[in-house]
């Protein structure tokens, strides 16, 4: 570790010119030449203490020293807080959903609990956060560092609000963070001004013979009260009556399920089959920018604990809207379009940017609409045929049974091969015997947002060293994708030197 000034040094003169080449290029290649492991214990599989409640297994894991709370900005933010609880009480009601999980993470890789706390200081626990500077989420990545920690963003979602992986990004980065500095609070200022800022601070004050702790660093106003801001919430947890709130016991126990669906719905849906309010799903799943949940790949979902198996029994029913591509020729109103489905127009221009003149589209513009289940192939072009069906872009099991009305299981019965509900377009299924039952035809000629043909699925041959999570970040994948491609993986541990992996087409 690298703990003395000198030592620091040496990493400051690097740092300054390295940390603006390869962080503000903004490529995915930056961080995967570096190959970063941290050096920090790491324990699988870690168990819940047993401590009474969340906050005490918080309390247990503090490890800043207390000697950092005579910097005088900690008083000040403390009194801050203290004028304000009603502001404390919005704020650690809104953790709750999400505490747990951190401490988990936090805890299972030794880091101070403090950094549980973290997002109280970055977004107040705000999923939807966004500063001017464009920094997103509960950890507030911007677009760059997030790219660069393996978080995805595209118009369909951005990875910077999806709770767990971002939860798993920003504990990456803090711990890489800490070995390049050898001190939690030069490392949690380098979170927020990056590593250049800090490396060069702490070259002037070695250049002039000064301390080089983060309390004497010139640093910019925000960086140096941002310590501070941790370390009064620090204060405030440790004796919340000290701040007029008081801190109801929260279970040491997950407050989320997870659940994969391969299938296109907006949110408003997914929470109806999870049976939750619409602002209890999206303070849990905010990584969808347009309320839309595409079905490319597989997506993993977030759930109130308890919920998981009312969701997927609930989307087995095919009781849902599935949302399409379709394009809209010129001179077609939007109204039209909503008539013939059978929804509002306010429903279509939550999810659509509509280029109209006079009501009418200007030209021929690809919008999504919803369709009930799933999308319904066009009633001229059968994919069955004498040796079975022939998978269609956007199928899955659920809704070639329910269009055959036949289960799942039946399916899967007569296609031993299945290992899961991960299809293939031109892949043929078997039906089972009996299955009279056409596809319906569909309402509206549906059309497709991808350009060229479609691209088969990647093989890779995992290399020494290589993680399932490194892999995912490596090609801007999620680790949801590589297991559904791969049925028989059950974490890092069933990956070796010379495996061949399948990744999703890109």
């Amino acid at each position: 570790m690298l703990r003395s000034p000198l030592a620091r040094l040496g990493l400051a003169c690097c740092l300054a010119g390295l940390a603006q080449a390869t962080l503000a290029a903004e490529t995915l290649a930056g961080i995967q030449s570096l190959q970063w492991q941290p050096d920090i214990p790491v324990v699988a599989d870690a168990a819940p203490q047993a401590l009474g409640d969340v906050w005490s297994r918080i309390r247990e894991g503090f490890k800043i020293d207390d000697a950092a709370d005579a910097n005088p900005l900690v008083a000040r933010h403390v009194a801050w807080y203290a004028a304000r609880p009603d502001y404390l009480r919005r704020m650690t009601e809104r953790s709750r959903r999400y505490l747990y999980h951190i401490v988990q993470e936090v805890e299972r890789r030794a880091m101070p609990m403090e950094i549980a706390l973290l997002p109280m200081i970055e977004s107040a626990f705000n999923p939807t956060a966004l500063s001017p500077s464009a920094a997103s989420g509960i950890w507030q990545f911007i677009p760059s560092t997030g790219r660069l920690y393996g978080l995805r963003q595209d118009t369909w979602y951005d990875g910077r609000r999806d709770f767990t992986e971002a939860t798993r990004a920003a504990l990456d980065y803090l711990g890489k963070l800490y070995l390049d500095f050898g001190d939690w609070q030069l490392a949690l200022a380098a979170y927020n001004c990056g590593e250049g800022c800090v490396a060069r601070a702490i070259q002037k004050n070695v250049a002039l013979g000064l301390p080089t702790d983060y309390a004497s660093l010139s640093l910019p106003t925000e960086t140096r009260h941002y310590v501070p801001k941790l370390l009064a919430v620090r204060q405030m947890v440790r004796s919340p009556e000290s701040f007029g709130i008081a801190l109801s016991p929260l279970a040491n126990e997950p407050y989320f399920d997870e659940v994969t669906v391969h299938a296109s719905l907006d949110v408003q849906s997914a929470a109806r089959l999870a049976g939750v309010s619409h602002d209890e799903f999206l303070a849990l799943n905010a990584a969808f920018p347009k309320k839309l949940i595409r079905s490319d790949a597989p997506v993993r979902l977030l759930v109130p604990a308890g919920r998981g198996e009312t969701f997927e029994r609930n989307l087995e029913a095919g009781d849902w809207d599935s949302w399409q591509p379709y394009t809209a020729p010129r001179g077609e109103r939007p109204e039209a379009i909503a008539r013939r489905l059978g929804v509002s127009l306010d429903r279509l221009q939550a999810h659509n940017q509509f280029h109209l003149k006079r009501g009418k589209f200007t030209h021929a513009q690809t919008i999504l609409v919803p369709v009930k289940g799933s999308l319904s192939q066009p009633a001229e072009t059968s994919p069955v045929s004498a040796d079975g069906y022939s998978v269609q872009p956007g199928d899955t099991l659920f809704r070639i049974a329910r269009a055959y009305g036949v289960s799942v299981d039946e399916i899967m019965a007569v296609n031993p091969s299945l290992t899961g509900d991960a299809l293939r377009p031109g892949q043929v299924l078997s039906l089972p015997a009996g299955s009279q039952a056409g596809l319906a035809p569909a309402r509206i000629q549906p059309a497709s947002l991808a350009s060229g043909p479609a691209k088969s699925p990647r093989t890779y041959t995992v290399k020494r060293g290589d993680t399932l999570h490194a892999i995912a970040r490596q090609f801007g994948i999620q680790l949801a994708e590589i297991h559904a491609g791969n049925p028989g993986l059950r974490g890092s541990a069933a990956i070796h030197p010379g495996l061949r992996i399948t990744l999703p087409a890109r």
